[in-house]
């Protein structure tokens, strides 16, 4: 299972929700993915028939874990996890 992390010094946990729910709301909707999310726990679930990943927020950092089904080819599984990376480095740019 694939795992993304990305951490941000100086940076409140409430901050980092905030910014990575509407990117990850703006993932999920080109790609068709249902996405919840709870803003109490600082955390979000995006998927769709098998594919999924979940985030965490916690002070100065967010952990991404995705999970594919086994016949998910690996250019889209490298779309998708290249788009998270590229979307949470410029999370505050």
């Amino acid at each position: 299972m694939p795992r993304i992390q990305r951490k941000f010094p100086g940076r409140s946990a409430q901050e980092i929700y905030r910014r990575v729910d509407q990117v990850m709301e703006k993932i999920a909707g080109e790609l068709s993915l249902d996405y919840r999310t709870d803003e109490h726990g600082r955390t979000g679930k995006v998927g769709r028939m098998g594919i999924s990943g979940t985030y965490a927020v916690r002070e100065g950092e967010v952990t991404v874990d995705l999970a594919y089904p086994m016949l998910v080819p690996g250019a889209l599984r490298r779309k998708v996890e290249e788009r998270i990376e590229e979307k949470l480095d410029g999370l505050f740019a």
